[in-house]
């Protein structure tokens, strides 16, 4: 907990606006509903915390706080404020964290059945493994939930949200990209560093210009980058039983980045369930596919990056005694990209605790 608080200060630039806002409604909050606050620890085996091939396996530990306040402005209108921390300790690698915090603004139409919201989000994301993923975020969205019936709720979100990296770094240094930006400016991981050899340059898909000037668009440090997404969402829950819950889902998402190579479409489609067998337990699953196509490669590139699959599968059982959750979780991804270094598989096994009060 004490690097969870740690990791805390240090963001708290990035948090002051939120913080602010925070005690603006919390000092003064005559109808204010009771504060939520959870503490969670979770520890765990992580096969592959970078998503590279060959992998590099750790355990690790999760701290994780959050704060939630409602708030009832009128009786039509409500405002929901969170703000939450989390900070994972790899024991092999190197460690990160997030904070967060949101705000909603929910109003109720057609006497509760349709829930139009105001979204909005500031983040901060540090990463000791792979320094390129350091990033400030914040986003704005709007959310709507339509419920059809006693059995269909239908869900729409549209958001927009703005991506501030802090580092300097290779081309697709991110997780899940093959390569990872270490403390001398190099790539590493992955076999990327045999990929972009001498020997490599001379059969790579980017031609003898490439070898004769020993360089490539992958091999050139490149600032920061500034980074816009406008995400679309759709979602039905189907309430099958009183114990048994589902959720089909899809999503669309267009990112334009300041490095144009790395800007993409990205179009994902999954399905959830949720299993109450007896008022204690909860079973949850999960099955997702990604698809992401980088339409803004030049085009003597094209034939190694193009599009990227990834599919994922994950359950959790959950054990409750009053305001205590024990739970347990195992998750598996997949990624198929055409270049063979990128492609990998990832296992989590972890389980935890967390406390409500």
């Amino acid at each position: 907990m004490r690097r969870l608080a740690e990791a805390l200060f240090r963001c708290c630039s990035v948090s002051h606006l939120v913080l602010a806002a925070l005690l603006f409604f919390l000092l003064p909050a005559p109808h204010s509903e009771a504060m939520d606050l959870t503490a969670e620890l979770t520890g765990g085996y992580d096969s592959n915390p970078a998503l590279t091939d060959p992998s590099d396996g750790s355990g690790f530990s999760v701290y994780g706080l959050r704060a939630g306040q409602p708030f009832v402005l009128t009786d039509g209108l409500g405002l929901d404020l969170s703000m939450e921390g989390r900070y994972q300790d790899y024991w092999s690698v190197g460690d990160n964290y997030r904070v967060q915090a949101d705000g909603a603004v929910t109003y109720k139409l057609a006497g509760g059945r349709f829930l139009p919201a105001l979204l909005g989000e500031v983040a901060a994301y540090r990463d000791a493994l792979i320094e390129a993923d350091e990033r400030n975020e914040a986003m704005v969205g709007i959310r709507a939930d339509w419920i059809i019936s006693s059995r269909l709720t239908l869900g729409f979100e549209e958001s927009f949200r703005w991506l501030s990296y802090s580092n300097w770094a290779l081309p697709f240094s991110g997780k899940g990209q093959g390569r990872k930006e270490t403390k001398d400016g190099k790539g590493g991981g992955g076999h990327s560093e045999g990929f972009l050899s001498e020997a490599g340059w001379k059969a790579s898909p980017w031609g003898l210009d490439a070898a004769e000037n020993g360089k490539s668009p992958l091999s050139t440090l490149y600032p920061p980058r500034d980074n816009r997404l406008l995400s679309t969402g759709l979602n039905l829950d189907i309430f099958i039983l009183s114990s048994l819950n589902g959720r089909v889902f899809a999503a669309y998402g267009d990112l334009v980045s300041s490095l144009d190579m790395e800007s993409y479409r990205e179009i994902q489609a999954g399905a959830a369930l949720s299993w109450a067998p007896a008022s204690e337990w909860l079973v949850e699953a999960e099955a997702a596919w990604f698809r992401t196509d980088y339409h803004r490669v030049p085009e003597n590139m094209i034939r190694v990056r193009q599009t990227n699959d990834v599919w994922s599968a994950g359950i959790q059982v959950s054990r409750f005694w009053g305001t205590f959750e024990v739970f347990g979780q195992a998750g598996w991804k997949s990624g198929d990209a055409p270049l063979d270094y990128e492609s990998y598989t990832q296992t989590v096994i972890q389980c935890g605790l967390s406390y409500s009060f």
